[in-house]
């Protein structure tokens, strides 16, 4: 299949980077966690909170190594980093089946998988998107990111539907498996395009800030806070929906079918952000997506069971949107030049706000009994990175810097 303009060529290492995103470590683990958790308590007596603590342990640990699995992508490759790390995040899984009974070896067996599995993050799977194109980054981010979203809807219905038939052992065996099968697909669709190449002759593939320099900018650190209270406030949202609204009410099943509409939602939300990134300035783009967010998390505080197929639909889009807006905005202000570090750095601390959000969501429900603190300041932090986002307007992007404006293609008569 040819794509036309920038994405001719380019459709197999598309593809092979949605079926990475889809298929790694933290897309599969995250959302499927909550199908998990009615049979971890069941089975063990563990409490919810204790359970979300394992997605807390897993984003610390790629917090602390994601910025060696950028420099690592740098240096070798995604193709090389991304299929390893999905084998390697398979491998972890099959142990901590056949080993975890208590609930400490299962956190410290989802802190090794992340260890494991950090290659098959979005810190190493966009690399390539983000060097191949430049006039429709964008877009080329969203429909690669669509493999994310698309695990929000597939995870946790394939979780509860093996759970209901074989037990949550061979739920996991089954991520495992499907983790393993995509490896050599990645491997080989990142291979198809050489890295570094655009579509067409620019500095800016080889241009752009060290780490070192980003490091020295008010942007840089404006865009860490934003990441961050992004993902606090939607990350333990998305990972409780299911509990959420059994809590209130629905089976087990009902509850993954709705929490599942984030996927769906996210895969609409990724395309569309794209196109209007290539268009908008993306700071206004982002403010509106997460006050969009904000408010379907105000819709659950209401009336969730009545709201939820539309704060489901909500949630999903700016799930859809966060990664595919770091990895733009880094693009944006930082250029290529250690593109990976750079965006390592933020999508680590994005999983860490995204690993403990779930934790907090989990220990506050404990001890209120419903959820309802936990969203209330889960949509305050979501506001205040939409507001955040007006700071990154005032900031000159690194192409306005170095490079002149970035290219923007004219709209469809």
């Amino acid at each position: 299949m040819t794509l036309p303009g920038e994405f001719g060529g380019k459709s197999f290492l598309l593809a092979s980077a949605a079926l990475g995103l889809s298929t790694g470590m933290t897309a599969t683990l995250f959302y499927s966690l909550g199908s998990f958790i009615p049979s971890l308590e069941a089975e063990f007596g563990w409490s919810r909170g204790d359970i979300s603590l394992a997605v807390a342990l897993m984003t610390l640990a790629v917090f602390l190594s994601g910025w060696a699995a950028g420099r690592l992508c740098d240096r070798y490759g995604a193709a090389n980093v991304g299929a390893a790390s999905l084998v390697a995040y398979a491998l972890g899984v099959i142990l901590l089946v056949t080993t975890a009974r208590s609930i400490e070896l299962f956190w410290a067996f989802y802190a090794a998988i992340a260890l494991l599995g950090v290659g098959s993050t979005p810190i190493v799977l966009v690399r390539p998107i983000a060097a191949v194109f430049e006039r429709q980054r964008g877009l080329a981010l969203g429909i690669a990111l669509t493999g994310a979203g698309l695990a929000g809807f597939w995870v946790p219905q394939l979780v509860a539907a093996v759970i209901e038939v074989a037990g949550w052992r061979a739920a996991y065996l089954a991520l495992a498996a499907i983790a393993i099968a995509a490896a050599p697909i990645v491997w080989f669709g990142f291979r198809s395009v050489p890295q570094g190449r655009r579509a067409g002759p620019s500095e800016a593939a080889v241009s752009g800030m060290t780490a070192a320099e980003a490091r020295r900018t008010g942007r840089f650190w404006l865009l860490t806070v934003i990441s961050f209270a992004m993902a606090a406030g939607l990350g333990g949202v998305v990972v409780h929906l299911v509990p959420l609204f059994q809590d209130l009410g629905a089976d087990p099943l009902s509850a993954a079918r709705t929490a599942s509409l984030v996927g769906l939602s996210s895969v609409v939300g990724r395309l569309g952000i794209g196109l209007l990134l290539d268009r908008f300035p993306a700071a206004i783009v982002s403010l509106a997506i997460l006050a969009l967010a904000a408010f379907g998390i105000t819709l659950l505080l209401l009336d969730g069971l009545v709201m939820g197929t539309l704060a489901a639909i909500l949630l999903g889009m700016a799930a859809g949107a966060e990664i595919d807006l770091l990895a733009y905005l880094t693009a944006l202000h930082f250029g290529q030049r250690q593109y990976g570090a750079i965006y390592g750095w933020q999508y680590s601390v994005f999983a860490l706000g995204y690993g403990l959000s779930p934790f907090a969501l989990g220990k506050m429900r404990d001890a209120a009994g419903d959820y309802d603190a936990a969203l209330t300041v889960s949509a305050l932090l979501v506001g205040i990175a939409a507001l955040l986002m007006l700071g990154l307007r005032q900031q000159r992007p690194f192409e306005d810097d170095c490079l002149g404006p970035m290219p923007v293609p004219s709209p469809p008569a």
